[in-house]
């Protein structure tokens, strides 16, 4: 429901930021709002957020203790916080069906976590004075799935504008690079290689409208298959997995990092 977004105000916003809740990794960044300037002359540079030390991802991962601790990224899998009841899980945006399934759940505790952590991280946001944008895949047009990951993200307490499509962010940050304007006369084309879906938007400088689609066709299948691989081959791994299912995610999450080292 459009009317729950929070409406820009030139009166109390002053920054926007905008968040990419991706299926493998996460990322944010933020600038400063030019109200009186039109967008080809706008100088206000976006400044990437370090979610986690000095990096500016983290892994899409979250585990949700018993007693109601909640971790992201690499810290979702330490040791000490694997244990009986443990809701935990990695991979686990899809498009989705209905606000109290768990995968949705989980997403909305997941973007809750970041949030707090984009405002503990940027010392220049503070209550009232942003406004926040999130990327969603090109492929999820439908309005009812819009409405509801738009419904997650206002749960979650983030003071949501909007969404636009993952691709067509890209390619909107492209257009803002001088050799983008340079060598790409007529309009470009990006590609989005995500986790989970294969996003593009074709922009024709002489029609206002981008073309935005998608696929449900990412990466994170190589990681997949690397873990169904493992439980063909060792019949240890796939018995220990019998008995401690709660360890799937964290070996998924492993068969991840293989991937990307290679």
């Amino acid at each position: 429901m459009d009317y729950l977004l929070v409406k820009p105000d030139k009166n109390r916003h002053r920054y926007v930021v905008g968040i990419d809740f991706g299926h493998g990794e996460t990322s944010a960044a933020w600038c400063e709002l030019e109200w009186d300037k039109s967008a080809g002359k706008r100088e206000s540079i976006p400044h990437d957020v370090e979610l986690i030390g000095n990096l500016k991802v983290i892994p899409s991962a979250i585990n949700i203790t018993p007693d109601g601790r909640c971790y992201i990224g690499e810290d979702a899998f330490h040791s000490d916080c694997i244990m009986d009841g443990a809701k935990m899980r990695v991979g686990f945006k899809q498009c989705p069906k209905e606000i109290e399934g768990e995968s949705e759940q989980l997403m909305i505790e997941y973007m809750r976590s970041i949030y707090a952590r984009i405002i503990e991280k940027v010392d220049k946001l503070q209550k009232g004075n942003h406004i926040v944008y999130i990327a969603r895949p090109s492929g999820w047009t439908d309005d009812e799935t819009k409405d509801l990951y738009r419904r997650m993200a206002l749960e979650a307490g983030i003071p949501l504008g909007g969404l636009t499509s993952e691709s067509r962010a890209a390619i909107f940050y492209a257009i803002n690079r001088d050799e983008f304007k340079k060598n790409v006369l007529q309009g470009g084309i990006v590609f989005d290689l995500g986790s989970s879906t294969l996003d593009f938007t074709y922009l024709n400088f002489d029609d206002p409208d981008p073309i935005d689609h998608g696929y449900p066709c990412g990466a994170s299948i190589i990681e997949q298959a690397i873990f169904e691989q493992l439980l063909l081959k060792d019949n240890v791994f796939s018995d220990f997995l019998k008995k401690y299912p709660m360890y799937k995610d964290a070996f998924l999450f492993e068969c991840r990092k293989k991937k990307e080292a290679i």
